[in-house]
């Protein structure tokens, strides 16, 4: 690769035109076939990113990193988070913005208007100040403000025909321009006014031809620009003119013709590149140490092409405001697009730099480009090379033959033709056979082929036994051992037999056999040295011991566990480290050191496809690594800028009841702290580190002290919610870690919430007043009460005292009731027993009357029959009769009813009680319970019931059957107790 160095300019300005026309031909030569054309990543952002018109006409950027566009629906800002549209009073077009650092402005201009937008600290919102309001009437209508421009201490807004300059004391001053103004620039303090009939400089107040521009004249100005002491011309479709003051000359570069058919628009410079917009082309970048030029267009990756504006940033990096969106250019960034986004060519899996070509192998085929790529606008494209098509999986050089390994099986490459090795499949790689010269091990779908090269070409020459199985994972190892990794089975460490045809000395590794897990084991080689890479780090071996061991000197370099690490290692050493979400390079030092860096390629790690792929070369410091949509080309070498914007506060809204904006961060000298009223005291904090290389690329930690305990886990997220606080001071701390640029950056932010209404100073002495009010109004009260109380207790002690007197006189009358009553029941008592007393005694004497006359008149029978002694039988006849009814009084029941209704009278219906319970009881059973309850003897119920005691005891036993009385129930206890338990029941 050749590097180009221009002939300085002090040198080409000293030199006649003819030489300066040679010298130029020949350096835009030298650029034409030496440099490379590699693109900076790029990202697109669309309408319905941003939400607002299509086209934007300037860029300028805050120092915060705040972006503002000048767009068709108004001033567009982004902060690498939200975008936000503030549109003008008139609802035109903006077509310049421009950010005033010593005012902290942001001048606009646009259809019959133009001003700037400043922060108002009562709304926390961009408020507009209109400056064409001052204008006379009669210049109201000048039609679109094109370029705001800054010279000395004034600034100019420039139109189609007048330029309004605005001094330090605000006023207006119109300039009237003869021609229509093509382009204004402001260089070292002077204002350049283009015009196609002439170039102007104003000074004094009046406008100057600029003295040997004649070769200009009839030509538009697009721009002009200070380079290297002198000024760059640009023009519309004419070239570049370098211009020292007194003359002016064409200014040849490669570039030249493109820029003249595809018609300037802008441009812009840095002290590295010289960027371009065009309206056909989109952007032409010169890179001015190389001489190489970038050209981003629809082809390559540009969502437009027509670039109305370009702005370089703080990082170096350009922004396009385009006809249709908005995009945004990385040069600074350590990485280039070997294709560009828009290639079609599919994702990269291997490539090879073979002599002037370079192969590359994707999902789609297999593609051939000539190396080094042509720097012209007109975008190479890969060629097809026929014969092969499908997933390809690897490109090799083995002496000098190329192979290629694809899903049809495996192929002999020859310049832009592939041809088919007969009897192959599927195949992952392929392996020169340590003393085997000539002989190839290629791995394909089900194991491992000897390939034989003969005839220029290379046939199969047979299948190796062994192992029926193969992945892309096979190395050799210094003594002609081979290993292969499995992505589910673990590694295997084996020999080739002498014939090659059979696995030998195998030796099989997985979990539990001194790795960690069987999957996602990886083989590779460091320093000539093979080592196994586990989730654990990794692991070398030891052919006495035959083990694997821990290979501590290659953990130290990385140090990163839980996934194994992918390393490829590049011609001057260094090791390229992948995992998911994981790039690094170690760059090797003296004495076998390592420095890693591992930041510098972050903005690109989530799109490497690298799990089947094989990393590429061009050469000991550029690397090709395979992504989604192609090759990224990168500098093993590349001396990252670590920078990075300021994180800061965006916005504070209250959320009580719908948001209310509460501080607003807009450029300038911000506050550092708030105070919230008690009702607004629900917050959503808004902050921002403005980082535009990658969405998503930075990490947030908050902290509110005074509330939280510790550091929240870092997350993307933009904004943090609190509800409810509590009166009181607090301090919101967040800390950005910018991933791409490893920067952290942190900000603190004070906020008071004010106490509530009722939790003021004034508040409080309201309530001491109204205390000192409640305690006075508390103690009348009080002795009101306690005055009341007395009375109500000297009253309740009377109405109790009446109360008892009268209860008294109650129970007095109640007692004397009661022993009344208890009086008339004892008579009632006595009155019964009397009566009961008086009815035996009247029934008994019946009875006896009874009986003794029957006695006396059977007796009076008895003497007539004994004194006529004529019939001495008819005596003893009468006799026995006389007993007959003695015997018959004894048992006579006639009279048992008036006894029994006499005993239920005395023995409270006791009888009727006992039949009622027991209702199988006879006669004689009701008369032993009679005479049982009266508590008589056996010998006394035997002469009342005419019969023996023995006879009374049987019918004793009887009884306690017919009364279900249980064994050892005593019967007389039973009829004494039965009208007490029936009136218990």
């Amino acid at each position: 690769m050749f590097k180009i160095n221009f002939l300085p300019l002090q040198q080409l300005n000293n030199i006649g035109p003819m030489q300066r026309l040679f010298t130029t031909i020949i350096a835009t030569v030298l650029c034409m076939t030496a440099a490379i054309a590699q693109l900076p990543i790029l990202r697109n952002f669309t309408t319905l990113d941003y939400k607002a018109g299509t086209q934007n006409w300037a860029i300028d950027q805050a120092d915060n990193g705040t972006m503002f566009f000048a767009n068709n629906n108004g001033m567009l800002t982004y902060d690498g988070d939200k975008w936000k549209v503030w549109p003008m009073p008139n609802f035109t077009n903006v077509r310049w913005v421009q950010y005033d650092k010593a005012t902290q402005r942001i001048y606009v201009a646009a259809t019959n208007e133009f001003g700037y937008f400043k922060g108002d600290p009562k709304s926390h919102q961009y408020r507009y100040v209109s400056i064409s309001s001052r204008l006379p009437v009669q210049y109201k209508t000048f039609g679109e403000i094109w370029k705001i421009l800054v010279f000395g201490k004034n600034r100019a807004f420039q139109a189609k025909n007048q330029v309004f300059i605005v001094g330090r004391n605000g006023r207006v001053k119109t300039v009237n321009v003869p021609h229509r103004i093509e382009n204004a620039t402001a260089i070292d303090g002077k204002l350049y006014i283009s015009c196609i009939e002439c170039t102007y400089e104003y000074t004094s107040g009046r406008l100057v031809p600029l003295p040997g521009l004649q070769e200009l004249k009839g030509k538009a100005v697009r721009a002009m620009l200070p380079h290297d002491g002198k000024t760059l011309i640009v023009t519309a479709s004419d070239g570049l003119y370098l211009y020292d003051g007194k003359s002016c000359w064409p200014y040849v570069l490669d570039i030249s013709k493109a820029l003249a058919d595809n018609q300037v628009f802008c441009a812009a410079a840095t002290g590295q590149y010289i960027a371009f917009g065009t309206v056909r082309a989109g952007l032409i970048v010169k890179e001015l140490a190389t001489g190489r030029n970038y050209f981003f267009n629809n082809i390559t990756g540009l969502s437009n092409n027509t670039v109305l504006s370009l702005k370089f940033d703080k990082m170096g990096n350009m922004w396009l405001g385009l006809d249709n969106g908005i995009s945004y250019i990385m040069p600074a960034a350590p990485c280039r697009d070997l294709l560009g986004a828009n290639a079609s060519i599919g994702t990269g899996y291997a490539s090879l730099l073979q002599g002037n070509r370079l192969y590359l192998g994707t999902n789609q085929g297999l593609y051939v480009i000539p190396y080094p790529l042509p720097n012209n606008i007109d975008q190479t494209k890969p060629n097809y090379v026929n014969g092969i098509s499908g997933q390809i999986w690897n490109i090799s050089n083995i002496d000098g033959s190329l192979l290629c390994g694809c899903d049809q099986g495996a192929y002999t490459i020859e310049g832009n033709s592939a041809t088919h090795i007969a009897s192959t499949q599927g195949t992952w790689g392929f392996l020169p056979i340590m003393g085997h010269k000539g002989y190839v091990l290629s791995c394909d779908y089900n194991g491992f082929v000897i390939l034989k090269q003969e005839n220029g070409g290379y046939t199969v020459q047979n299948r190796v036994s062994g192992i029926n199985f193969s992945t892309g994972g096979c190395i050799a190892d210094t003594d002609g051992s081979l290993w292969m990794s499995h992505w589910q089975r673990g590694v295997y460490h084996f020999r080739l037999s002498s014939d090659l045809t059979r696995i030998e000395q195998l030796q099989y590794f997985n979990k539990g056999n001194q790795l960690p897990a069987d999957d996602n084991n990886l083989v590779c080689k460091i320093d000539g040295q093979v080592y196994i890479s586990s989730a654990d780090g990794f692991r070398r071996y030891n052919p006495t011991t035959r083990r694997l061991e821990k290979a501590k000197n290659i953990d130290s370099i990385f140090n990163e566990y839980g996934v194994s690490l992918r390393i490829i290692e590049t011609q001057q050493g260094d090791l390229w480290a992948y995992k998911p979400g994981y790039l690094a390079i170690a760059h090797r030092l003296a004495g076998g050191r390592y420095q890693i860096d591992r930041f510098t390629m972050a903005n690109i790690v989530d799109r490497l496809q690298m799990s089947l792929g094989h990393p590429g070369s061009l050469g000991p410091n550029l690397t090709l690594m395979n992504y989604e949509n192609g090759f990224y080309l990168l500098n093993n070498h590349f001396a990252a800028t670590r920078q990075s914007a300021d994180v800061f506060i965006r916005s504070i809204y209250s959320t009580n009841r719908q948001d209310t904006l509460l501080y607003s961060n807009y450029p300038g000298p911000q506050e550092t702290s708030i105070k919230i009223p008690h009702s607004l005291n629900s917050l959503r904090i808004e902050y921002v580190l403005p980082e535009y290389q990658e969405e998503k690329a930075v990490d947030y930690s908050y902290y509110l002290e005074g509330y939280d305990e510790h550091w929240s886990a870092p997350s993307t997220a933009t904004s943090k919610e609190y509800t409810q606080l509590p009166k009181g001071s607090y301090t919101f701390h967040v800390k950005a870690h910018d991933r791409i640029n490893d920067v952290t950056r942190e900000a603190a932010f004070k906020i008071r919430v004010l106490p509530a209404w009722y939790e003021t100073w004034w508040a409080y002495l309201l309530y001491l007043a109204l205390v000192a009010v409640a305690i006075a109004q508390l103690l009348k009260y009080m002795k009101r009460r306690t005055d009341q109380k007395v009375a109500q207790v000297q009253m309740a002690k009377e109405q109790e005292l009446r109360a008892k007197e009268a209860q008294f006189q109650i129970e007095e009358e109640k007692k004397e009731k009661e022993l009344i009553k208890l009086r008339n029941e004892h008579l009632e008592i006595e009155l019964k027993h009397k009566s009961s007393e008086l009815a035996d005694s009247t029934m008994n004497l019946v009875r006896k009357n009874d009986m003794l006359q029957e006695i006396d008149m059977q007796m009076g029978q008895l003497a007539a029959e004994i004194t006529k002694e004529k019939n001495k039988a008819a005596a003893a006849k009468i006799i026995r009769d006389v007993r007959r009814s003695i015997q018959r009084n004894i048992t006579d029941d006639d009279n048992w009813e008036k006894f029994e209704e006499n005993f239920n009278l005395v023995y409270n219906n006791f009888l009727d009680k006992l039949v009622a319970q027991f209702p199988l009881l006879k006669l004689n059973d009701r008369k032993l319970c009679a005479y049982l309850k009266m508590e008589l003897s056996s010998k006394e119920m035997a002469a009342l019931l005419n019969t023996s005691v023995r006879s009374v005891e049987t019918a004793r036993y009887r009884l306690r059957k017919k009364l279900n009385l249980e064994q050892g129930e005593n019967l007389t206890n039973f009829i004494k107790n039965f009208d007490t338990k029936q009136s218990g029941t």
